[in-house]
Order: structure tokens, then C-alpha cells, then sequence
């Protein structure tokens, strides 16, 4: 009866763990096709590469079935290459954007004419 329960939980060895790895997989892959937020998708992505590892460890000491955690191992992974890739894309946008408007003389305009409207409002203020 004990070798029954014991080929039963050999056979459940990691099971869970690599459900909740693929479930984190799929929606790592879902949120980082999400364009301007999919970067955020690094956060269940890099849970979902742990909890998948964790399966396939156990699964391989049990001598289980390792098909779901493979699989959410996988979707963490390609899920984290996009939303990485997007991370970077957005990253150097932003590095570009700020040099561009650093050398573009705009702050120079902008701080003359924040000087020139308080000059403004100190002469409207002084004739009445």
C-alpha cells in the first residue's frame, strides 16, 4: 500500500510547481506584447524561470513527468526576452529623447521666458 501512494507522489513530484510556471510563462508572454508596459513583464517572468526550475529539479529527483514545468520554463523565457528587448528600446528612446532636447537650446527658451513673464508680472504689479 506505501509503494502505491509512494509511485503516486513521484508521479505528482513538482506537478504544481510546474503548472504555477507555465500559468506565470503565459502571462509573462501576454503582458509583454503590451506595447509601453510590456517591460513590466520581467517581474512574473523572472518568478515564473524560478518556480519552473524549481519543478524540473524535483520532478527530476522523482523520476516525474516534466512536460508543464519545460513549458513555462520556455514561455518565461521567451516572455522575458521581449519584454527585456522592449526595456531596452524604450531606454534608449528616452536617453536619445533627453540629449535631444539637452543640445536643442530649448531649455535656454524656456528658462528666458519663464524669466521674462516674472519680469512681466513684477512691472504689472509696481504701476498700480
Amino acid at each position: 500500500m506505501e509503494e502505491t501512494t509512494n509511485t503516486t507522489q513521484n508521479a505528482n513530484a513538482g506537478k504544481t510547481l510546474g503548472i504555477a510556471g507555465m500559468i506565470l510563462g503565459i502571462i509573462t508572454v501576454i503582458v509583454s506584447f503590451i506595447p509601453c508596459l510590456g517591460m513590466y513583464a520581467l517581474i512574473p517572468g523572472v518568478v515564473g524561470l524560478i518556480v519552473s526550475i524549481i519543478s524540473i529539479n524535483q520532478a527530476n529527483k522523482a523520476g516525474a513527468p516534466k512536460g508543464m514545468a519545460v513549458a513555462g520554463l520556455i514561455c518565461s523565457i521567451i516572455g522575458c526576452a521581449i519584454a527585456g528587448w522592449q526595456w531596452y528600446v524604450i531606454a534608449t528612446a528616452a536617453d536619445k529623447m533627453k540629449d535631444a532636447f539637452e543640445n536643442s537650446g530649448l531649455m535656454d527658451s524656456l528658462t528666458k521666458a519663464a524669466q521674462q513673464l516674472k519680469e512681466l508680472k513684477i512691472d504689472t504689479t509696481s504701476t498700480q
